[in-house]
């Protein structure tokens, strides 16, 4: 290839497309499709949200397909190529290794399992919305669909549009699932870290909940928040397992947390916050639902808003629903019908298990199960990488579930992962069942079919109930298996035994405190009968919502006040850091009075908070110091790490504070302390200058919003002109474990890795005086004024009307598209 006019085509393209970017509006337009049963109404809002009116559940769906289509077309085909670990045919050699990965979790096997399981009502829902994209894609060149092919093209990448199929929507509830389901990633640390450290490493690692100071969601209003316990925790031990032979290398040697994997985020900061609070509490009598889902950062916006009306409701065509999607899925994820509202959260219920396999040193195909050498079932896959050489994969299958370890070494056991995710899994019917659901019975019937990842639903209705329930099938496991380590794999009595009982799920309704939090703490006491998780958001978020909703001046409940919750920075971590720091003596009179300056913040991580940088700085610091040592990281820096540090500083002593690679110094915690605080000091001083004053937290934490794959950069010479036109990059305020929640890793800089995904606030019986806010826009396509049009509002925790009824839309109109059944 001549790279050089490559890039001069490049070049020329960028410059004849710069002068359309950003500008054009929606405008009414009518189109022709083949297949609508009779005419459909899309109405767009201020916002380009569109309200899609049909006579039939088929139109209805069908137009949604090509709504989407027509807006988030590329991201709907790099999804589609991620979630069937086919990247590397658009981005070449550098995700040949995710690609590897992910075919050998298979998500195409596990979504023919879905589809197989689907009810023969949401089938037909779920083929009149891939006719709609397809009549979309119909009879259109590569670059009249998304600006990114007529890049590729240039570049001399050839890109085929293929048709989309019902198995494209249902793999990317996979891809949701591994997001969401961390469980196999935290087995291998914590095996790792016992095996290498011992009783220190599984100290840092195993961290009970916190009972008695950190909110249950079932029991809402339980909790005293006015201290935390004295003592460091102490852990059960086990000293009998030994991993020093297993290969835990995965597959592709991948990063789980990369955006190219697990789109929707992974680890530190995926979490989300939700809470209802009952009508009795309200200034206007109505229940109040808020919810904002905290996933990776992404471009351009994970989520769609979107309507969903039928003319007139009946059996055939029962939707009247409004709120957000995702793009190349049909109906509504969260949102509300007429007589509904709900929204979720995480549970982090632990579906994944790895087994320990051996492998037979003279037949690599074998494995031990019950004392015999049983076969693999070997699956042989090509990844095609554009570029470069396509690459054979072997992919071991074992009565678990995949392999994962990276190849099958002579001596060492391997890891196969049993997961709820590959099994047949029935999500598509639970949503549409909540879509159309009228009344408490019918949602809980519908969060009965919502098999994976488990989530928290929180419920409210027009008649003034609200409710919870957990819902995802929760592995019960054999005794002696407890899912917190890799489990030995050659004897079938590891097996899973079933799952929790539907009737033992944990459910409330109509709580007496009158409010319901969920914040991904712990969702049960600690002495409910069944194992959930062992790894639970540890309740700084959940507990600071409660406290607000608690605290409340007047203890009647405005939507301004749902508002200032979801605008809440306050850093919890200040709360017990600030003060050790007080009690140090400084010989340096210039961090003496840094701490003095410190002591009088509010403790709210603002975007020009000078004090939020300092303190976060110090954070990350901290946490190099005490923890970077032992585990050969920084870590991540969330409510985990938070909740550590706050009961190791009650021990002066303890060996976590003492800095392994200074054998000749035994460190104490007021030695860390001083030490990281003079470094956050250093570091703000070569980060912003000399002058405090100008110090500001939103410098730092900036939100860069990165479009794949072009705006992650294809070449160097293109990178600022290709940012320009497709990333957007913004000054945020909030933090990891706070209620607004901007998650970052303390290893890897500020920028954010995570964020409320979007926010809204609903109001059952006064649909239309709900709120909403997404991050980006609606649009994908960067010629679009709906591409970035949301982003100053969503960063300054501002909203938009989510319009519902037919006369608000209307009013609000700007835009109408009419279909037609084609002749």
């Amino acid at each position: 290839m001549n790279h050089r006019r490559t890039l001069i085509g490049i070049l020329i393209l960028v410059f004849a497309l710069s002068p359309f970017l950003s500008v054009t509006a929606q405008n009414d337009d009518t189109f022709e499709i083949p297949g609508l049963e009779g005419p459909v109404e899309v109405i767009y809002d201020e916002m380009g949200v569109p309200h899609i009116y049909a006579d039939t559940a088929h139109d209805l769906f069908m137009a949604q397909g090509f709504v989407h289509a027509y807006h988030r077309w590329w991201q709907m085909e790099w999804w589609r190529h991620l979630s069937a670990g086919r990247l590397s045919e658009i981005a070449g050699e550098a995700t040949t290794g995710n690609d590897q990965f992910l075919r050998t979790l298979y998500f195409q096997g596990a979504a023919e399992k879905d589809w197989a399981l689907l009810s023969d009502e949401v089938k037909g829902y779920l083929e009149a919305y891939t006719a709609g994209v397809n009549a979309y894609l119909e009879g259109k060149e590569p670059g009249e669909l998304a600006v990114e092919y007529q890049f590729a093209l240039m570049a001399g990448i050839h890109l085929e549009v293929e048709p989309w199929t019902p198995l494209d929507t249902l793999r990317w509830t996979k891809v949701m699932s591994l997001s969401l389901s961390g469980n196999f990633d935290t087995e291998i640390f914590r095996a790792q870290v016992i095996d290498a450290m011992g009783p220190l490493g599984a100290l840092v690692i195993l961290p009970g909940y916190d009972y008695d100071h950190f909110p249950v969601i079932v029991e809402p209003g339980g909790v005293d928040y006015t201290g935390m316990t004295a003592d460091a925790a102490t852990f059960v031990l086990p000293d009998e397992l030994d991993f020093s032979d297993v290969n835990f290398e995965l597959v592709g040697n991948v990063d789980l947390s990369d955006p190219n994997i697990t789109p929707l985020g992974y680890g530190t900061g995926i979490g989300s916050n939700s809470w209802v609070v009952s009508g009795e509490l309200t200034d206007h009598g109505h229940p109040m639902v808020a919810n904002d889902p905290h996933l990776g950062i992404q471009m351009p916006s994970i989520w769609y808003e979107n309507g969903l009306h039928c003319r007139t409701l009946s059996d055939a065509c029962p939707f009247n629903v409004v709120g957000v999607t995702f793009a190349g899925s049909p109906g509504i994820i969260i949102g509300h019908n007429d007589n509904i509202a709900w929204a979720f959260t995480n549970v982090g219920t632990d579906v994944q298990d790895l087994y320990l396999l051996t492998v037979n040193p003279d037949n690599p195909d074998q494995y031990m199960l019950d004392g015999e050498w049983v076969d693999f079932d070997i699956q042989q896959e090509t990844i095609v990488v554009n570029g470069g050489e396509n690459i054979d994969l072997t992919i071991h299958n074992s009565v678990w579930g995949p392999v994962m370890s990276s190849f099958l070494p002579v001596g060492e056991q391997v890891m196969a992962m049993r997961w709820v995710a590959l099994d047949g899994n029935r999500n598509l019917d639970s949503i549409m069942q909540y879509n159309k659901a009228s009344n408490w019975d019918d949602f809980r019937a519908a969060a009965s079919l919502f098999d994976t990842a488990g989530q928290n639903f929180i419920y409210a209705d027009v008649e003034g109930n609200i409710g919870y329930q957990m819902t995802g099938l929760v592995p019960l496991r054999a005794e002696g298996h407890d899912g917190t380590v890799p489990v030995d794999g050659s004897v079938s009595t590891n097996e899973w035994q079933g799952y929790l009982p539907w009737e033992e799920m944990p459910t409330i309704f109509n709580p007496e405190a009158g409010y319901i939090v969920t914040a991904n703490n712990s969702v049960v006491p600690e002495d409910f009968p069944y194992y959930i998780a062992d790894q639970w958001a540890y309740g700084y978020r959940a507990a600071r919502i409660e406290t607000m909703i608690q605290n409340d001046e007047d203890g009647v409940y405005t939507i301004e006040d749902m508002q200032r919750i979801h605008a809440d920075n306050h850093n919890s971590a200040a709360d017990f850091l600030i003060p050790a720091l007080e009690a140090l003596t400084f010989e340096d009179e210039a961090l003496t009075d840094a701490v003095a300056w410190l002591s009088a913040w509010d403790h709210q991580d603002h975007m020009d908070s000078g004090e939020a940088a300092l303190f976060n700085a110090f954070w990350v610091e901290l946490l190099t110091l005490a923890a970077a040592d032992d585990l050969g990281f920084t870590p991540g820096g969330g409510s985990h790490y938070m909740f550590l540090v706050s009961r190791f500083l009650n021990s002066a002593t303890h060996p976590l504070w003492d800095n392994s690679n200074t054998p000749d110094v035994t460190e104490g915690r007021d030695d860390i302390l001083s030490q990281a605080f003079a470094a956050a000091v250093a570091r703000m001083v070569e980060l912003q200058g000399e002058d405090r004053e100008a110090w500001n937290w939103g410098d730092l934490h900036m939100a860069n919003f990165l479009a794949a794959p072009l705006g992650q950069g294809v070449d160097a010479r293109l990178d600022s002109m290709l940012n320009s036109l497709f990333n957007v990059h913004v000054r945020a305020s909030g933090g990891s474990a706070i209620v607004n929640a901007t998650g970052y890793s303390a290893g890897s800089g500020f920028q954010l890795t995570s964020l409320p995904s979007m926010r809204q606030i609903l109001i059952p019986g006064d649909w239309d005086n709900s709120l909403r806010i997404n991050t980006l826009g609606q649009s994908g396509r960067p010629d679009s004024r709906h591409y970035k049009d949301q982003v100053e509002m969503w960063r300054f925790i501002e909203y938009h009307p989510d319009w519902f009824s037919r006369e608000a839309v209307e009013a609000d109109a700007r835009a109408t598209w009419q279909f037609v059944p084609a002749p």
